[in-house]
């Protein structure tokens, strides 16, 4: 009897070992699916963190051209509002005084920067001017605070160039003749150089670039014409 009933027995077996591995399967196949969701939900969520990420730094960006613009904007009002000023009084003070220095100190540029000549400067002028310490500091201090303003990228500096570059090179020049008779470290008048020889270059590229139009436009109508030899 009980060798009737193995086989019964073994196969009842095997039918619930199918039914388990069948059921498993059923259950690998749900939590895999389970699993490709969860990672296609991650997925979205580091695309969504990218897209937030790249919405915080155009806002960022934006934000700081629109600062860096209205800095640019108050700067260049200020530079009017001191620098101008200052430059008027030191005018009026060197004609009360009849100081010709400015025009005495032969300023020139060279390929390497600018050199000053100083010589035909009359002593008594340097000491009248030296009385007009204050307004030659504030001058000279409106200058390189404006310079690093721009230089240390904290305002937009293409808004100031085209404001009032042409103003502020005859400034700067202008500082740099006083410097021979000046006590100024070489510290505090770099920054001027430096924004000087700039805004200089990019001047000079904005003239070579309309000579350059105006001399294309002539070579437009040109056309060229030659004699051809008799004969030929």
């Amino acid at each position: 009897m009980p060798l009737v009933d193995s086989p019964s027995l073994f196969t009842e077996i095997r039918d619930w070992l199918e039914i388990l591995y069948f059921v498993s399967g059923f259950v690998m196949m749900i939590l895999f699916g389970f699993g490709l969701w969860q990672l296609k939900l991650a997925k979205d969520q580091i695309s969504l963190a990218k897209d937030q990420l790249q919405t915080s730094k155009n806002i960022f960006k934006t934000q700081s051209k629109r600062a860096a613009i209205e800095a640019a904007v108050v700067e260049c009002r200020r530079y009017s509002e001191t620098v101008v000023q200052d430059s008027l009084a030191l005018d009026k003070y060197c004609k009360e005084h009849e100081i010709t220095l400015f025009d005495d100190v032969v300023f020139k540029k060279t390929e390497d920067g600018f050199s000053i000549d100083p010589s035909d400067v009359k002593k008594e002028d340097v000491v009248k001017l030296a009385e007009a310490e204050d307004i030659v500091n504030r001058y000279i201090n409106g200058l390189e605070s404006y310079a690093l303003f721009f230089l240390s990228g904290i305002a937009d500096e293409n808004i100031a160039f085209h404001t009032n570059a042409k103003e502020f090179l005859e400034s700067a020049e202008r500082g740099f003749k006083i410097f021979p008779f000046t006590n100024i470290d070489q510290d505090d008048a770099e920054p001027i150089k430096v924004l000087y020889f700039l805004w200089h270059k990019k001047l000079e590229a904005k003239r070579l670039k309309i000579e350059q139009k105006n001399i294309e436009k002539k070579l437009s109508g040109y056309k060229d014409k030659s004699i051809k030899p008799i004969g030929t």
